[in-house]
């Protein structure tokens, strides 16, 4: 279900901004960021800044991406991000970072592979916290205790919570 919630997003992005996927992650970023930071020359410098990013590099990648540059142009003459012809409302910034979070997940775990520590840190947590309990049948997994695993109560009807060790 959170699937088809997510490709309905995405779908609704692809629509409104059909370049989108053809923008890099650092151009779909700053787009996605305009609402938060603003739009202007300054804000968009700003940015690039507080990301540690060169902006030389940046620059020269706007420039070579004229979609972005007209999309970038859009939005800070309306100050909206844009929609489709048809469409009653404009896509939000909850679902462009949707979108970019989303498609950023492959490439943040991939970068983890850089960092030996970082990898068996985000193992761990992840481990920890069950995050994989979504992505793998309960019947696979090792660490889980079964309910055939599991002490008996007590059927003396007592009413005791604890178990007694056999």
């Amino acid at each position: 279900m959170v699937e088809k919630i997510y490709d309905k997003i995405e779908q609704r992005v692809t629509r409104a901004i059909p370049d989108w996927k053809s923008w890099s992650r650092r151009l779909r970023r700053i787009y996605a960021s305009l609402e938060d930071w603003g739009s202007s020359e300054e804000a968009v410098e700003d940015m690039i800044e507080q990301w540690g990013w060169d902006l030389a590099v940046v620059n020269a990648l706007i420039k070579k991406t004229p979609s972005f540059e007209m999309a970038l142009g859009d939005y800070r003459e309306t100050g909206n991000y844009p929609k489709k012809k048809g469409w009653v409302k404009n896509i939000r910034t909850s679902e462009l970072s949707a979108v970019y979070i989303q498609e950023g997940g492959l490439t943040s775990f991939a970068s983890l592979d850089e960092n030996p520590k970082a990898t068996s840190f985000h193992g761990a947590v992840v481990a920890a916290n069950g995050m994989l309990d979504m992505a793998e049948p309960y019947g696979d997994r090792d660490d889980l205790t079964y309910p055939s695993d599991a002490p008996e109560k007590p059927t003396d009807g007592s009413g005791l919570n604890t178990f007694e060790d056999a």
